[in-house]
């Protein structure tokens, strides 16, 4: 906790110093506008997973209480961060305003109120806080706002990625998707839950068709883009990893965030000799876990297969 209170102080620092620093400029009438990074969030996030899995819920309700103080929250698929903040505050009894964060999960995150209903802390807010129609209403406006054009599109770039692996046609359909989804992105925004709704459902997976990218042109032009989306808080870091992994499978038959050997089976491989700190400054750099919380969790999702 205290380590996580002095990054806070040293990020409203750099921002405060920023905008003094703008204002006092000469010929500036107006200060810039500094734009949030999210990078520091989903590390943060990360740590909340694991304070959950241990069961030290008021350390992970305080993370993310001080979290949401910064940055406007958002709900990933595999984190459920502002779901679990409810949750938290009801279970420890924290006194929060929980309908607009239940409103955002059913409006923004396709959170259905089915879903919510499962949960047994939720069922008094739903009932006491909610009418049955305003919950139909936000989960009509989710289904309205939702881009279903850009949906269809994203479809079709998936289904003709999966088709043509292993075809001649492979290389030049790598092209034209990453050139249609910099057009996309550009012009309609990142395809995230509050754009395009929860495209998996569809069986679209971003991270896939981002590993085929590597051959393609606009590889380093799309890996700009795909990294000022993940400070946006727009893409996942884990679609960059499959994005970046992509190449350096290609080219190297490595892996770019984790620590690898030559082997039989590649022979281009080179063996690695870095310590573990650079491979996890690659993975901070865009918003991974460690490689000692990804090895846990890892083995905990196993633990619990068996």
């Amino acid at each position: 906790m205290k380590a996580f209170l002095i990054s806070i102080t040293a990020f409203i620092f750099l921002v405060s110093c920023s905008s003094k620093k703008n204002m006092a400029g000469a010929n500036q009438e107006k200060p810039a506008i500094q734009e949030i990074n999210y990078i520091p969030y989903y590390l943060e996030i990360y740590k909340v997973d694991s304070l959950m899995v241990i069961q030290k819920d008021e350390e992970a309700f305080q993370k993310l209480d001080s979290l949401f103080k910064i940055y406007p929250p958002i709900n990933q698929e595999a984190y459920s961060e502002i779901l679990n903040y409810v949750l938290l505050s009801e279970k420890l009894k924290k006194n929060i305003a929980a309908k607009p964060y239940v409103e955002s999960l059913i409006k923004n995150w396709g959170v259905t109120v089915k879903e919510l209903k499962k949960e047994d802390a939720l069922i008094p807010i739903l009932k006491n806080q909610f009418s049955e129609t305003e919950l139909a209403s936000l989960e009509q406006q989710h289904t309205e706002n939702i881009d279903w054009e850009y949906r269809k599109t994203l479809k079709e770039i998936s289904t003709i990625d999966q088709h043509s692996r292993g075809r001649q046609e492979e290389p030049q359909v790598d092209e034209d998707n990453i050139r249609k989804l910099i057009h996309l992105i550009r012009t309609k925004g990142y395809p995230d839950i509050p754009t395009v709704g929860k495209i998996y459902r569809d069986q679209i997976t971003l991270g896939m068709i981002y590993f085929h990218f590597a051959r393609a042109e606009e590889y380093k032009e799309f890996r700009i883009l795909l990294l000022e989306n993940i400070k946006k808080g727009k893409a996942a870091p884990f679609e960059m990893k499959q994005f970046m992994l992509g190449k350096y499978n290609l080219v190297y038959q490595q892996n770019y965030f984790e620590q690898t050997t030559r082997d039989n089976v590649h022979s281009r491989g080179i063996t690695t000799y870095y310590p573990k700190d650079t491979f996890n400054i690659r993975r901070r750099n865009i918003g991974l876990p460690s490689l000692e919380y990804e090895t846990w969790k890892n083995n905990l999702v196993k633990q619990n297969n068996n």
